[in-house]
């Protein structure tokens, strides 16, 4: 009875021990006594650093420096097919299906492969059925990511699918390397609307470009989706391995930043 309500409040734990540490470790201000300060008064401690420092807009929101990279282009017949695939899977979905209920999605499905399960075993042949449920979409998804990093499509573990996600910043403390996200559908009115951002450090977000595109980010730094406009389609695809050798985490993006603001 008492699991789900710490797997809810896990991601709200995570992120306030890492703002404690962003204020103690990147503005020099105390914050180590999580029993005296909580989430949001970590939160307004931030937020007053970055107002000391005239990072914060007129509303009293972070407004910090951001730069803007771009994924790699998904061919558009493919891209076209994928939509297909994934306007059959939504037209699938019950309205509301989404597989973790904490997820701000229209849809949301986790497609996983049988491989980082053990041979035979009952989570091993759930993937396997589910797969085959979903087995072109799968088979479409691995060949874009071929495309672009046939060493990841070989090693990656999971393919999270949504529509209408929205994201607010969380860490992906499982993942153990970078992911990969593709958005597809007719949310980008322009450039910067409904990619990844990701936190390069206290003062800098990088923005990923990912209509259309592969972008290639590690998720165990602070990101979520911008926002873009709600009444237009968006799905996503995000690539992500959580069985393996862990890799040390690096950069937070893997694209040569190209304009600044």
């Amino acid at each position: 009875a008492t699991a789900k309500p710490k797997r809810c409040l896990a991601p709200m734990i995570e992120v306030a021990t890492h703002l404690r540490r962003r204020v103690t470790s990147d503005f020099g201000r105390d914050q180590s006594d999580p029993a005296t300060c909580g989430r949001s008064a970590v939160m307004e401690a931030v937020l007053s650093c970055y107002a000391d420092e005239g990072l914060c807009d007129a509303s009293g929101r972070a407004a910090r420096k951001t730069v803007y990279v771009e994924g790699a282009e998904v061919p558009e017949p493919l891209r076209l097919l994928l939509l297909k695939e994934l306007r059959a899977w939504r037209a699938d979905q019950k309205p509301g299906s989404r597989e973790r209920p904490t997820i701000k999605a229209k849809a949301y499905t986790i497609l996983t492969s049988p491989a980082q399960f053990q041979a035979g075993s009952t989570k091993a042949l759930r993937a396997v059925a589910k797969l085959r449920r979903h087995a072109r979409l799968w088979e479409l998804a691995v060949e874009a990511m071929k495309g672009v990093d046939p060493a990841f499509a070989a090693a990656f573990t999971a393919l999270a699918v949504t529509s209408q996600f929205v994201g607010s910043p969380h860490i992906d403390k499982r993942n153990v390397g970078p992911f990969y996200g593709l958005a597809l559908g007719d949310f980008a009115e322009d450039e910067k609307t409904g990619g990844i951002c990701v936190e390069a450090s206290a003062r800098v977000v990088c923005y990923v470009d990912t209509a259309n595109r592969l972008g290639k980010i590690d998720g165990r730094n602070p990101r979520w989706v911008a926002p873009y406009d709600a009444g237009r389609e968006r799905f996503s695809l995000i690539y992500y391995q959580t069985a393996g050798p862990r890799e040390p985490p690096g950069p937070c993006v893997f694209s040569v930043p190209r304009d600044t603001a």
